[in-house]
């Protein structure tokens, strides 16, 4: 017996038993009591939407109860409010129980309704319209069977079953592996169970698995730039892929530009090389479904051009004691591989083996770079060469520099000691190669030298000869700037720089002091007596010669000599100068040193002192008051050196007339200060024993008052520099800059720039400028002329076209166009005035903001016979009543003269005879024969309109008096 044969017969015995349990109690409860209700085809009745429980309650409920559910599946289907149920949202056949539950005064009662629930499966699907792509190993079958009205859905608790045997190992539950089962076409049934009296229910269903595109397993060509190519001009991207459909399409990127068309599949990797050097390019083969079930499927493949490295590889002969060397690659081919940092392995291979080794390479982009290696993967003194295995994965494994030999030894160095200003001598030994040979040959050494204080000065010895690792060379004097013990350290540059200092000290002794001689002239301009000091302390006991001269320097004869004998120490000795006459003098004093003291490089000691015998000079020349301009210094202030002022010597400034103090040369100058000027010989460095005043007058005018600091013009005025004199005003002249300080003026011609500065100054006597300017800057409005779209412009005079018919050929602008009927001058022309054919009109740009012009005028030619003539009712009358009483008295064509400005008109009689020619000038005929009059009768027209594209025409008219 079924589960569902077994609920059905306990039903059926339960049911009359707990009905009449019911109807006992029906009155005691106020939440109605339990009821059962069948429901087979919930989906054939849309009103199952909104099922009402409460009318399904026995008994006699009372409203205001709440109702509620254990099924969670059914929890959003069920309004608890008011027991509306909606059993299209209950997705599961099944029984269902809702429990009303309502007060009932002295107790809380409560009624179940049970909704025995058919099932529903969905809709059959076999007409072909069910599809699923053969890539996709999750199919959800229920997908194909839904309904399309709104809230139908099939239940979720029916059996899917594979009709088709191939289908069977491929289904679990309700999802189907199409990707495993392969295309074909499979047939499936959804089946819901019978529920109560529900019957089962069955639906079919058809699926197509349709073939996947396949745009196959793709893999990458890497090549190395410097690789030769050549074999690769015409390289076919399919053998980069395998397994793919044949039915696919190559694309690229947009840098690349190897691929023709849809059909091309050839590429030339040497020209991509040649355009872009390295990089990765991407090329996409794109396989489209046969079915839209499937997506499209595309597979990249890369063309990988790396990166080389070339270069040269250098390093110093290193020194012992470091932890890590530096290796400097120089003049790498930036074309061939960016600047950057790079993941360096290197090899190094010595005597005693090899090791293994990374760092990071840094390129500049000045085309140098460096790394460093590891001092304990090298052997001391042992030749070992350097190799670069690899740059990482992004950079060819072909690394084109050339290994190179290193070494690492221990070198020495000597300095001897010397004599303060003697030059240092200095042996450098064991000096090595970069083969780890003797050095031999010619190199520059650098050097730094310490002095005692701290001091470092560093300088290059060039071409330093090496013999056997041995060489000599010389520090000059000139290098010490102290006595003391020096420290040295030297690197031999030029093919083997050391990464370490090669050191030594040595002592330079100061030269032992010397005589000291002295010369004091108790008055150098009027002179009477001179003694001469000898100080000379740690002079050895003994007799020393000081002998002295005095030389006349206007002849050069030597007026007075003589010797003095001191013993050790000083000796002080005055010299008579009582005979001499007036005139300039030098007194010189010298000695002859020669003792052995070490060191000592000064023997001859000599002093000189000029002096005069009433030498006084002439005093200065000067204008008394001078008055300085402050605009001739922009940037400084003026000092007593620009005072203008003669004289023969050295001069000098004073603040009075008996201060001894002299005033520096860049002494500010003060407004209305007085100065005082001497001056001294220069042969006898005598100075005057009077003074020159001076009064300054510091001259600075005021600057110009400014009105208009931004003045405006028009383009068209042409403005130049003097139409800014209106913007300032001075009581004194005005000159113009285009420089807030220096520069030149401006030529009042000078045409003015928009938005540039100019700047006024104030002008005293066409001489002294104010140092403060005045700044001006204008606005040029300037406007573009007119653009017409045309230079004809056609219309029809019958419309009676005006000037604003006209703005149809105006361009779109910011501006106002003003319309004329001159080229030049004129008075703008209403918009009212109506047009003349064949009159040529004249358009002006105009800023009404800025009252601005541009006076280029554009024309345009107007052509007012542009009128189609069945737009204007055009006919030719068949009579006309030439009698006089003003009613159709001549034979004349309406508007002829405007649509057909050039027609011609020709009346003829029955006999061929022309009685009247007519034309724009002449357009009516009058009835009339020459000086006769026409009798009445049938005349005949020939009009000829001289039109493109109207045929001359002819007819026949009557003439009725």
């Amino acid at each position: 017996m079924t589960y569902q044969t077994y609920m059905r017969t306990i039903l059926q015995l339960a049911l009359p038993f707990c009905m009449f349990l019911f109807s006992v109690n029906a009155m005691a409860q106020c939440a109605g009591t339990d009821n059962t209700v069948t429901i087979c085809t919930k989906d054939t009745d849309e009103a199952n939407k909104t099922f009402d429980l409460f009318a399904e309650l026995g008994g006699t409920p009372t409203s205001g109860g709440t109702w509620s559910t254990n099924d969670p599946a059914n929890y959003y289907a069920l309004d608890r409010d008011n027991g509306i149920v909606n059993l299209w949202d209950v997705k599961n056949s099944g029984f269902h129980e809702f429990i009303y539950t309502n007060d009932c005064g002295a107790s809380t009662e409560t009624a179940t309704i049970t909704i025995i629930l058919g099932g529903y499966p969905g809709e059959d699907n076999i007409d072909g319209s069910a599809d699923a792509c053969g890539d996709d190993p999750r199919v959800n079958l229920h997908g194909f069977i839904g309904d399309e009205t709104e809230g139908k859905f099939q239940d979720f608790n029916g059996i899917w079953d594979a009709v088709t045997p191939a289908a069977a190992p491929h289904l679990s539950t309700n999802f189907f592996d199409a990707e495993s089962a392969g295309t074909g076409i499979y047939e499936f049934t959804h089946t819901v169970p019978a529920v109560g009296t529900c019957p089962s229910r069955q639906v079919r269903l058809l699926l197509e698995v349709q073939r996947p595109a396949n745009s196959g397993i793709g893999s990458n060509l890497t090549v190395c730039t410097t690789d030769d190519l050549s074999g690769y001009t015409n390289f076919d991207l399919n053998s980069l892929l395998e397994d793919e459909d044949i039915n696919g399409t190559w694309s690229e990127g947009a840098n690349t530009d190897q691929l023709s068309d849809l059909t091309d599949r050839f590429i030339d990797i040497q020209a991509i090389r040649d355009r872009h050097i390295y990089g990765s390019f991407t090329f996409r083969y794109t396989v489209y479904p046969s079915h839209a079930v499937c997506d499209i499927h595309t597979t990249d493949v890369e063309i990988i051009i790396l990166p080389v490295l070339q270069g040269t590889m250098e390093s110093p002969n290193y020194c012992s004691g470091a932890l890590k060397y530096r290796i400097d690659i120089t003049d790498y081919n930036d074309i061939l591989i960016a600047d950057g940092t790079y993941n360096i392995s290197y090899l190094l291979t010595s005597a005693s083996g090899t090791e293994t080794g990374g760092d990071q390479l840094v390129l500049n982009p000045d085309r140098t770079g460096f790394f460093e290696i590891d001092a304990d993967l090298i052997t001391l003194n042992e030749n070992t060469t350097l190799s670069i295995t690899s740059l990482g994965e992004s950079v060819c494994p072909t690394i084109e520099v050339a290994p190179i030999s290193l070494v690492i030894s221990d070198p020495n160095v000597s300095v001897t000691d010397t004599c303060e200003n003697e030059d240092l001598s200095v042996s450098l030994s064991s000096i090595f190669d970069p083969s780890f040979s003797p050095a031999n040959g010619t190199y520059d050494v650098s050097y730094t030298i310490t002095a005692p204080s701290g001091t470092e000065t560093v300088h290059i010895a060039n071409d330093v000869t090496f013999n056997s690792g041995n060489a000599n060379l010389v520090i000059p004097a000139a290098q010490i700037i102290e006595t003391g013990e020096h420290s040295f350290s030297f690197e031999v540059d030029n093919g083997f720089p050391l990464d370490c200092e090669i050191t030594d000290t040595a002592t330079v002794t100061a030269i032992p002091e010397a005589i000291d001689l002295d010369l004091v002239v108790d008055n150098s301009c009027n002179a009477t007596s001179i003694d001469v000091m000898v100080s000379a302390p740690i002079l050895d006991d003994g007799t020393y010669v000081v002998t002295y001269e005095v030389v006349s320097q206007e002849t050069n004869a030597v007026l007075i000599d003589n010797t003095i004998n001191f013993t050790g120490g000083t000796a002080d000795y005055q010299i008579d100068v009582a005979t001499l006459s007036q005139g300039n003098y030098t007194i010189t004093v010298k000695s002859t040193q020669n003792d052995t003291t070490p060191c000592r490089t000064i023997f001859d000691f000599e002093v000189n002192e000029n002096f005069a015998v009433e030498g006084v000079p002439a005093l200065p020349e000067a204008e008394a008051v001078q008055t300085i301009c402050l605009a001739a210094f922009p940037s400084s202030s003026p000092t007593l050196q620009d005072i203008e002022v003669t004289a023969n010597g050295q001069i000098m400034f004073y603040d009075t007339a008996i201060d001894m103090d002299i005033l520096p040369l860049e002494t500010e100058l003060v407004d209305g200060e007085d100065y005082f000027i001497s001056n001294i010989d220069p042969n006898n460095n005598c100075e005057g024993s009077d003074r020159v005043q001076v009064t300054v007058i510091l001259s600075d005018p005021e600057m110009p008052m400014l009105f208009v600091g931004n003045p405006t013009f028009c383009g068209s005025e042409n403005p130049t520099v003097d139409n800014l004199n209106m913007s300032v005003a001075s009581s004194n002249s005005i000159v113009w800059y285009e420089t807030e300080t220096g520069g030149t003026v401006l030529d009042n011609t000078t045409a003015l720039v928009n938005g540039k500065s100019y700047y006024a100054a104030t002008e005293v006597n066409g001489k002294c400028q104010s140092s403060v300017r005045t700044e001006v800057i204008p606005t040029i409005y300037e406007l573009e002329p007119v653009t017409l779209a045309f230079s004809t412009l056609a219309l029809c005079g019958l419309d009676n076209p005006t000037i604003e018919n006209l703005r149809d050929a105006e361009s779109s602008s910011s501006y106002v166009v003003l319309w004329y009927d001159t080229p030049e001058n004129g008075i703008p022309l209403e918009e009212d005035v109506l047009l003349v054919s064949g009159t040529t009109y004249y358009a002006e740009s105009f800023n009404p903001d800025t009252g601005c012009m541009n006076p280029n005028r554009m024309a345009i030619t107007i052509d007012l016979t542009n009128c189609e003539p069945e737009a204007y009712d055009f006919f030719i009358p068949d009579g006309f009543s030439p009698n006089g009483d003003g009613r159709n008295d001549s034979f004349f064509i309406p508007n002829i003269e405007v649509i057909f400005p050039d027609f011609t008109l020709e009346i003829l009689n029955r006999y061929g005879t022309s009685l009247f020619k007519g034309d724009r000038k002449n357009p009516a005929w009058y009835g009339n024969n020459g000086s006769s009059t026409a009798p009445n009768g049938v005349y005949f027209y020939i009009i000829n309109y001289n039109k493109e594209g109207h045929n001359p025409v002819q007819g026949r008219l009557y003439l009725n008096r």
